[in-house]
């Protein structure tokens, strides 16, 4: 399955492809660093940096700060934390380009009406850690 990421909600995106991974499909999500975050700006990239400093250099817990990592990082993080969850995450690919395919769209997790401020792009907070 080809998924566009390009204004998807990043939590309403990663349930929807880990229903996916669950039957058995192997997904692409192009455009994963135009996925968006909802939510205070400021507030996002706080978070977002404090689960990267977060640990230490020697002994992890290790964040990505890279756009396409963090959606898969996201993914990840709903998956079983056993053999068929690393099973299942090895069958997610992240692309930062657009698809040259026909992308399918989880109408779900589309975000329509993005009026206001009230959201960032994933592209946005990997330049606010630094990558």
């Amino acid at each position: 399955m080809i998924v566009d990421g390009e204004n998807h909600v990043l939590g309403r995106l990663a349930t929807s492809v880990v229903e996916e991974l669950k039957e058995g499909e192997e997904v692409h999500i192009f455009n994963a660093d135009k996925v968006i975050v909802k939510g205070r700006p400021k507030k996002t990239v706080e978070s977002y940096r404090q689960k990267y400093e977060r640990g230490s250099r020697d002994y992890g817990p290790y964040f990505p700060k890279n756009a396409r990592r963090i959606v898969k990082r996201t993914i990840k993080g709903m998956l079983p934390n056993n053999k068929e969850g690393r099973k299942m995450l090895k069958r997610v690919k992240t692309y930062s380009k657009a698809p040259e395919e026909d992308a399918e769209v989880f109408e779900d997790a589309l975000e329509e009406s993005l009026r206001g401020s009230n959201f960032i792009t994933i592209k946005q907070i990997s330049d606010e850690l630094g990558a």
